[in-house]
């Protein structure tokens, strides 16, 4: 749960950040929406790291299934975050966009990172 903590954590960083910088260039509203794509983005490893590893398990088959169960919500709960950001930026919508696909790198990174580190 740590490594999804931190992960989550980072992209909050860079929708907090690119949040700013849209509205410092293009507006309030443009930035809001910003912030909301990268916060979709950390609520969604959020909640997955959270349903994944909350379950103590020794079997690896309930684990694996633990695991799918964790993704398949997941992907409900994006679809509709992102329904909600439709409806209250469907005229900003680019914002939502790219900085939610600037927060997906992050995992890439985690791959890097120390396992000891947490």
């Amino acid at each position: 749960m740590k490594i999804a903590t931190r992960i989550a954590c980072y992209q909050l960083i860079i929708a907090v950040l690119c949040a700013v910088l849209w509205s410092v260039v293009e507006g309030g509203r443009e930035g809001l929406a910003a912030l909301a794509g990268g916060g979709i983005g950390a609520v969604l490893t959020f909640y997955a790291g959270l349903k994944t590893f909350s379950a103590s398990c020794t079997d690896a088959q309930y684990a694996v299934m633990n695991f799918y169960r964790a993704e398949v919500r997941k992907l409900i709960l994006a679809v509709v975050l992102f329904a909600v950001a439709v409806r209250l930026f469907a005229d900003v919508f680019a914002p939502v966009l790219v900085t939610f696909a600037l927060t997906l790198p992050v995992y890439w990174f985690a791959l890097l990172w120390d396992s000891s580190d947490g």
